[in-house]
Protein backbone atom coordinates (compact mmCIF):
# COMPACT_ATOMS: atom_id res chain seq x y z
CA UNK A 1 0.00 0.00 0.00
CA UNK A 2 1.37 3.38 -1.12
CA UNK A 3 1.82 5.78 1.67
CA UNK A 4 1.48 9.56 1.51
CA UNK A 5 5.23 9.97 1.83
CA UNK A 6 5.83 7.74 -1.20
CA UNK A 7 3.32 9.70 -3.28
CA UNK A 8 5.05 12.94 -2.37
CA UNK A 9 8.41 11.48 -3.38
CA UNK A 10 7.07 10.36 -6.79
CA UNK A 11 5.66 13.84 -7.44
CA UNK A 12 9.04 15.33 -6.56
CA UNK A 13 10.86 13.03 -9.02
CA UNK A 14 8.35 13.79 -11.81
CA UNK A 15 8.74 17.52 -11.24
CA UNK A 16 12.53 17.20 -11.49
CA UNK A 17 12.24 15.26 -14.79
CA UNK A 18 9.96 17.91 -16.24
CA UNK A 19 12.39 20.61 -15.17
CA UNK A 20 15.31 18.85 -16.91
CA UNK A 21 13.26 18.43 -20.10
CA UNK A 22 12.37 22.12 -20.03
CA UNK A 23 16.00 23.13 -19.58
CA UNK A 24 16.99 20.89 -22.50
CA UNK A 25 14.29 22.36 -24.76
CA UNK A 26 15.30 25.93 -23.89
CA UNK A 27 18.97 25.13 -24.56
CA UNK A 28 18.12 23.66 -27.95
CA UNK A 29 16.07 26.76 -28.79
CA UNK A 30 18.90 29.12 -27.94
CA UNK A 31 21.36 27.01 -29.93
CA UNK A 32 19.09 27.09 -32.97
CA UNK A 33 18.62 30.83 -32.64
CA UNK A 34 22.37 31.30 -32.38
CA UNK A 35 22.81 29.56 -35.73
CA UNK A 36 20.12 31.68 -37.39
CA UNK A 37 21.19 35.09 -36.12
CA UNK A 38 24.97 34.55 -36.07
CA UNK A 39 26.44 37.85 -37.33
CA UNK A 40 28.98 38.12 -40.16
CA UNK A 41 32.43 38.68 -38.69
CA UNK A 42 33.45 42.31 -38.95
CA UNK A 43 30.00 43.69 -39.80
CA UNK A 44 27.96 44.11 -43.00
CA UNK A 45 29.26 43.12 -46.44
CA UNK A 46 31.08 45.88 -48.32
CA UNK A 47 32.34 46.17 -51.91
CA UNK A 48 35.09 48.77 -51.82
CA UNK A 49 38.03 50.42 -53.56
CA UNK A 50 41.31 50.02 -51.68
CA UNK A 51 43.04 52.31 -50.94
CA UNK A 52 40.10 54.66 -50.61
CA UNK A 53 42.21 57.83 -51.07
CA UNK A 54 45.26 58.64 -53.21
CA UNK A 55 46.66 62.19 -53.26
CA UNK A 56 49.38 63.86 -55.34
CA UNK A 57 50.76 67.22 -54.26
CA UNK A 58 53.70 67.23 -56.70
CA UNK A 59 53.44 66.79 -60.46
CA UNK A 60 52.37 63.18 -60.97
CA UNK A 61 52.00 63.31 -64.75
CA UNK A 62 53.09 59.92 -66.13
CA UNK A 63 53.08 58.20 -62.74
CA UNK A 64 51.19 54.93 -62.24
CA UNK A 65 49.20 53.66 -59.27
CA UNK A 66 47.15 50.54 -58.54
CA UNK A 67 43.90 50.05 -56.64
CA UNK A 68 42.14 46.86 -55.58
CA UNK A 69 38.40 46.25 -55.71
CA UNK A 70 37.52 44.02 -52.76
CA UNK A 71 34.51 42.22 -51.29
CA UNK A 72 34.72 42.37 -47.49
CA UNK A 73 32.94 40.24 -44.86
CA UNK A 74 30.64 38.26 -47.12
CA UNK A 75 28.82 34.98 -46.41
CA UNK A 76 27.67 32.37 -48.93
CA UNK A 77 28.96 34.27 -52.01
CA UNK A 78 28.47 32.36 -55.26
CA UNK A 79 28.60 35.10 -57.88
CA UNK A 80 29.01 38.83 -58.50
CA UNK A 81 28.36 41.48 -61.18
CA UNK A 82 30.38 44.70 -60.72
CA UNK A 83 30.61 47.84 -62.88
CA UNK A 84 33.36 50.38 -62.26
CA UNK A 85 34.31 53.73 -63.86
CA UNK A 86 36.81 56.60 -63.71
CA UNK A 87 37.55 60.05 -65.20
CA UNK A 88 39.47 59.72 -68.48
CA UNK A 89 40.38 63.41 -68.53
CA UNK A 90 42.99 62.80 -65.87
CA UNK A 91 43.54 59.02 -65.80
CA UNK A 92 44.58 56.46 -68.40
CA UNK A 93 43.77 52.78 -67.99
CA UNK A 94 46.98 50.70 -68.01
CA UNK A 95 46.05 47.13 -67.03
CA UNK A 96 43.91 44.94 -64.79
CA UNK A 97 44.41 41.64 -62.98
CA UNK A 98 41.39 39.49 -62.05
CA UNK A 99 41.81 37.47 -58.82
CA UNK A 100 39.17 34.82 -59.49
CA UNK A 101 39.04 32.07 -58.38
CA UNK A 102 40.87 31.94 -55.05
CA UNK A 103 43.70 29.44 -55.51
CA UNK A 104 47.47 29.14 -55.27
CA UNK A 105 47.89 31.87 -57.90
CA UNK A 106 45.45 34.24 -56.19
CA UNK A 107 45.35 33.34 -52.48
CA UNK A 108 43.69 36.71 -51.85
CA UNK A 109 40.95 36.17 -54.46
CA UNK A 110 37.23 35.39 -54.24
CA UNK A 111 34.97 32.48 -55.32
CA UNK A 112 36.03 28.88 -55.88
CA UNK A 113 36.28 26.61 -58.88
CA UNK A 114 34.60 25.36 -60.91
CA UNK A 115 33.24 28.50 -62.54
CA UNK A 116 30.15 28.53 -64.75
CA UNK A 117 30.34 32.10 -66.08
CA UNK A 118 33.15 34.60 -66.51
CA UNK A 119 32.92 38.02 -68.13
CA UNK A 120 35.20 41.06 -68.26
CA UNK A 121 34.95 44.13 -70.48
CA UNK A 122 37.11 47.23 -70.37
CA UNK A 123 36.53 50.43 -72.35
CA UNK A 124 39.56 52.67 -71.88
CA UNK A 125 37.97 55.42 -73.99
CA UNK A 126 34.87 55.85 -71.84
CA UNK A 127 36.60 54.77 -68.61
CA UNK A 128 34.40 51.81 -67.71
CA UNK A 129 35.03 48.25 -66.58
CA UNK A 130 32.49 45.44 -66.22
CA UNK A 131 33.24 42.14 -64.54
CA UNK A 132 30.92 39.22 -63.67
CA UNK A 133 31.81 35.75 -62.35
CA UNK A 134 29.85 32.80 -60.92
CA UNK A 135 30.77 29.50 -59.32
CA UNK A 136 28.90 26.25 -60.07
CA UNK A 137 28.27 23.06 -58.15
CA UNK A 138 30.18 21.40 -56.50
CA UNK A 139 32.13 24.60 -55.72
CA UNK A 140 31.71 25.69 -52.09
CA UNK A 141 30.38 29.12 -51.26
CA UNK A 142 32.89 31.85 -50.53
CA UNK A 143 33.00 33.30 -47.02
CA UNK A 144 35.20 36.12 -45.77
CA UNK A 145 37.06 38.84 -47.68
CA UNK A 146 39.01 38.91 -50.93
CA UNK A 147 40.14 40.87 -53.98
CA UNK A 148 38.01 40.79 -57.13
CA UNK A 149 40.55 42.61 -59.34
CA UNK A 150 43.41 45.08 -59.32
CA UNK A 151 43.52 47.98 -61.77
CA UNK A 152 46.52 50.13 -62.69
CA UNK A 153 46.13 53.73 -63.91
CA UNK A 154 48.51 56.38 -65.23
CA UNK A 155 48.07 60.07 -64.47
CA UNK A 156 47.59 61.88 -67.78
CA UNK A 157 47.85 65.43 -66.50
CA UNK A 158 47.76 67.43 -63.31
CA UNK A 159 45.82 70.70 -63.06
CA UNK A 160 47.76 73.94 -62.80
CA UNK A 161 46.58 76.97 -60.86
CA UNK A 162 44.27 78.82 -61.29
CA UNK A 163 42.59 75.52 -62.20
CA UNK A 164 41.05 73.80 -59.15
CA UNK A 165 42.25 70.55 -57.64
CA UNK A 166 41.00 67.50 -59.52
CA UNK A 167 38.84 65.23 -57.37
CA UNK A 168 38.44 61.97 -59.29
CA UNK A 169 35.98 59.32 -58.15
CA UNK A 170 36.81 55.66 -58.76
CA UNK A 171 33.17 54.71 -58.77
CA UNK A 172 31.50 51.36 -58.15
CA UNK A 173 28.35 52.44 -59.94
CA UNK A 174 26.63 49.03 -60.09
CA UNK A 175 27.25 46.03 -57.82
CA UNK A 176 25.28 42.80 -57.40
CA UNK A 177 26.30 39.90 -55.12
CA UNK A 178 24.50 36.56 -55.20
CA UNK A 179 24.39 33.62 -52.79
CA UNK A 180 24.10 29.97 -53.79
CA UNK A 181 20.70 29.62 -55.40
CA UNK A 182 20.69 33.23 -56.65
CA UNK A 183 19.44 35.07 -53.57
CA UNK A 184 20.85 38.63 -53.46
CA UNK A 185 23.37 39.48 -50.75
CA UNK A 186 22.74 42.90 -49.15
CA UNK A 187 25.85 45.07 -49.09
CA UNK A 188 27.15 48.61 -49.23
CA UNK A 189 29.80 50.16 -51.50
CA UNK A 190 32.76 52.43 -50.84
CA UNK A 191 34.17 54.34 -53.84
CA UNK A 192 37.76 55.48 -54.13
CA UNK A 193 39.03 59.05 -54.59
CA UNK A 194 42.13 60.38 -56.34
CA UNK A 195 43.04 64.00 -55.65
CA UNK A 196 45.42 65.78 -57.99
CA UNK A 197 46.30 69.03 -56.26
CA UNK A 198 46.66 71.94 -58.67
CA UNK A 199 50.29 72.85 -59.23
CA UNK A 200 51.67 76.34 -58.86
CA UNK A 201 52.13 77.75 -62.37
CA UNK A 202 55.82 78.03 -63.30
CA UNK A 203 58.19 79.37 -65.96
CA UNK A 204 60.76 76.85 -67.19
CA UNK A 205 62.71 76.51 -70.44
CA UNK A 206 65.49 74.00 -71.08
CA UNK A 207 68.06 72.82 -73.60
CA UNK A 208 67.48 69.09 -74.06
CA UNK A 209 69.78 68.24 -76.99
CA UNK A 210 72.95 69.44 -78.74
CA UNK A 211 73.96 67.56 -81.91
CA UNK A 212 76.84 68.81 -84.12
CA UNK A 213 76.35 67.75 -87.75
CA UNK A 214 79.97 66.59 -87.88
CA UNK A 215 82.93 66.33 -85.53
CA UNK A 216 85.74 67.45 -87.89
CA UNK A 217 85.63 70.56 -90.07
CA UNK A 218 88.21 72.27 -92.25
CA UNK A 219 89.12 75.75 -91.11
CA UNK A 220 87.07 78.34 -93.01
CA UNK A 221 84.12 76.05 -93.76
CA UNK A 222 80.67 76.19 -92.17
CA UNK A 223 78.81 73.38 -90.45
CA UNK A 224 75.44 72.77 -88.78
CA UNK A 225 74.70 72.28 -85.10
CA UNK A 226 71.20 71.09 -84.15
CA UNK A 227 69.94 72.28 -80.76
CA UNK A 228 66.66 71.06 -79.23
CA UNK A 229 64.97 73.33 -76.69
CA UNK A 230 61.79 72.74 -74.70
CA UNK A 231 59.26 74.78 -72.76
CA UNK A 232 58.68 72.72 -69.62
CA UNK A 233 56.66 75.43 -67.89
CA UNK A 234 53.04 76.52 -67.97
CA UNK A 235 53.27 79.73 -70.01
CA UNK A 236 54.14 80.62 -73.60
CA UNK A 237 57.73 81.91 -73.56
CA UNK A 238 59.84 84.00 -75.96
CA UNK A 239 63.57 83.73 -75.32
CA UNK A 240 67.03 83.54 -76.89
CA UNK A 241 69.10 80.40 -77.44
CA UNK A 242 72.84 80.73 -78.06
CA UNK A 243 75.47 78.22 -79.16
CA UNK A 244 79.09 78.53 -78.04
CA UNK A 245 82.33 76.97 -79.25
CA UNK A 246 84.37 77.05 -76.03
CA UNK A 247 83.88 80.69 -74.95
CA UNK A 248 83.03 82.53 -78.20
CA UNK A 249 79.36 82.62 -79.20
CA UNK A 250 78.66 81.07 -82.57
CA UNK A 251 75.11 82.27 -83.13
CA UNK A 252 71.99 83.44 -81.25
CA UNK A 253 68.38 82.81 -82.26
CA UNK A 254 65.08 84.03 -80.78
CA UNK A 255 62.16 81.63 -80.54
CA UNK A 256 58.69 81.35 -79.03
CA UNK A 257 57.41 78.09 -77.51
CA UNK A 258 54.02 77.28 -76.06
CA UNK A 259 53.72 75.35 -72.80
CA UNK A 260 54.85 71.73 -73.16
CA UNK A 261 56.27 72.12 -76.67
CA UNK A 262 59.79 71.70 -78.04
CA UNK A 263 61.65 72.44 -81.25
CA UNK A 264 65.00 71.78 -82.92
CA UNK A 265 66.90 74.85 -84.14
CA UNK A 266 69.63 74.65 -86.79
CA UNK A 267 72.66 76.83 -85.97
CA UNK A 268 75.40 77.44 -88.53
CA UNK A 269 79.00 77.77 -87.41
CA UNK A 270 81.32 79.53 -89.82
CA UNK A 271 84.77 78.52 -88.63
CA UNK A 272 86.51 81.41 -90.44
CA UNK A 273 88.59 83.22 -87.85
CA UNK A 274 88.59 80.32 -85.39
CA UNK A 275 92.00 78.84 -84.64
CA UNK A 276 92.66 75.19 -85.40
CA UNK A 277 92.07 72.95 -82.38
CA UNK A 278 89.41 71.23 -80.30
CA UNK A 279 86.18 73.02 -79.39
CA UNK A 280 83.50 72.04 -76.88
CA UNK A 281 79.99 72.91 -78.04
CA UNK A 282 77.55 74.37 -75.54
CA UNK A 283 74.01 75.71 -75.89
CA UNK A 284 72.31 78.09 -73.46
CA UNK A 285 68.65 79.09 -73.27
CA UNK A 286 68.26 82.49 -71.61
CA UNK A 287 66.51 82.51 -68.24
CA UNK A 288 62.92 83.71 -68.64
CA UNK A 289 61.27 86.02 -66.06
CA UNK A 290 60.11 84.09 -63.00
CA UNK A 291 62.16 80.98 -63.83
CA UNK A 292 63.81 79.21 -60.89
CA UNK A 293 64.88 75.88 -62.44
CA UNK A 294 67.86 77.16 -64.44
CA UNK A 295 70.26 74.21 -64.25
CA UNK A 296 68.79 72.65 -67.40
CA UNK A 297 69.07 75.92 -69.36
CA UNK A 298 72.64 74.96 -70.28
CA UNK A 299 73.76 71.79 -72.03
CA UNK A 300 77.31 70.89 -73.07
CA UNK A 301 77.26 67.94 -75.40
CA UNK A 302 79.67 67.42 -78.26
CA UNK A 303 83.08 68.47 -79.49
CA UNK A 304 84.42 69.58 -82.85
CA UNK A 305 87.94 69.65 -84.29
CA UNK A 306 88.78 72.62 -86.52
CA UNK A 307 91.64 71.39 -88.65
CA UNK A 308 93.44 71.60 -91.98
CA UNK A 309 91.15 71.44 -94.99
CA UNK A 310 91.17 67.85 -96.24
CA UNK A 311 91.96 66.31 -92.82
CA UNK A 312 89.11 63.84 -92.50
CA UNK A 313 90.31 61.72 -89.55
CA UNK A 314 91.27 64.70 -87.38
CA UNK A 315 94.94 63.82 -86.88
CA UNK A 316 96.10 67.33 -87.96
CA UNK A 317 97.49 66.35 -91.36
CA UNK A 318 96.26 65.52 -94.85
CA UNK A 319 97.77 62.26 -96.03
CA UNK A 320 97.00 58.92 -97.65
CA UNK A 321 94.59 57.95 -94.86
CA UNK A 322 92.35 60.92 -95.70
CA UNK A 323 92.52 60.10 -99.41
CA UNK A 324 91.44 56.52 -98.68
CA UNK A 325 88.51 57.79 -96.58
CA UNK A 326 87.17 60.17 -99.21
CA UNK A 327 87.38 57.37 -101.79
CA UNK A 328 85.62 54.97 -99.38
CA UNK A 329 82.64 57.30 -98.92
CA UNK A 330 82.67 58.67 -102.47
CA UNK A 331 79.10 59.01 -103.79
CA UNK A 332 77.44 58.83 -100.38
CA UNK A 333 74.93 61.26 -98.90
CA UNK A 334 72.57 61.27 -95.88
CA UNK A 335 70.00 58.45 -96.10
CA UNK A 336 71.80 56.78 -99.01
CA UNK A 337 70.11 53.37 -99.48
CA UNK A 338 73.36 51.36 -99.64
CA UNK A 339 76.44 53.50 -98.95
CA UNK A 340 77.36 54.40 -95.36
CA UNK A 341 77.47 58.12 -94.59
CA UNK A 342 80.40 59.85 -92.90
CA UNK A 343 79.75 63.61 -92.61
CA UNK A 344 83.45 64.26 -91.91
CA UNK A 345 84.27 63.09 -95.46
CA UNK A 346 81.95 65.83 -96.76
CA UNK A 347 84.72 68.43 -96.57
CA UNK A 348 82.83 71.33 -98.18
CA UNK A 349 79.65 70.58 -96.17
CA UNK A 350 77.25 70.27 -99.12
CA UNK A 351 75.67 66.99 -97.87
CA UNK A 352 77.42 64.72 -100.34
CA UNK A 353 80.88 63.23 -100.86
CA UNK A 354 81.85 63.83 -104.47
CA UNK A 355 84.61 65.00 -106.78
CA UNK A 356 84.86 68.39 -105.06
CA UNK A 357 85.80 66.73 -101.77
CA UNK A 358 88.35 64.52 -103.52
CA UNK A 359 89.90 67.59 -105.21
CA UNK A 360 90.19 69.32 -101.81
CA UNK A 361 92.10 66.39 -100.31
CA UNK A 362 94.46 66.33 -103.28
CA UNK A 363 94.89 70.13 -103.21
CA UNK A 364 95.85 70.18 -99.52
CA UNK A 365 97.72 66.87 -99.50
CA UNK A 366 100.73 67.07 -97.21
CA UNK A 367 99.52 70.07 -95.19
CA UNK A 368 99.45 69.74 -91.41
CA UNK A 369 99.36 71.62 -88.14
CA UNK A 370 101.11 72.56 -86.03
Amino acid sequence: MTTGAQIAEEKKKLKWKMTKIGIALISMLFLSLAVVIKPVAGGATVVKVDPSLIEYYEDATGQQFTVAIKIVDVMNLYGFDIKFRWNTTFLDYVSDSVHVPRNATYPDGVLYSPLIWTFTQVNATTGTYWIAYSSKWPAPSFNGSGTVFNMTFKVKQQPVQPQPDAHITLELYSTDLAARGGAPIPHTTQDGTVILHALVARHDVAVVGVHPWKTIVGQGYSMRINVTVANQGDFTETFNATVYANTPAIQTKTLTLTSGSSTTIIFTWNTTGFAKGNYTIKAIADTVPGETDIEDNTLTDGWIVVTVIGDINGDGKVDIKDLVLVIKYFGSYPSHPTKPWNPNADINCDNKVDIKDLVLVIKHFGEHYP
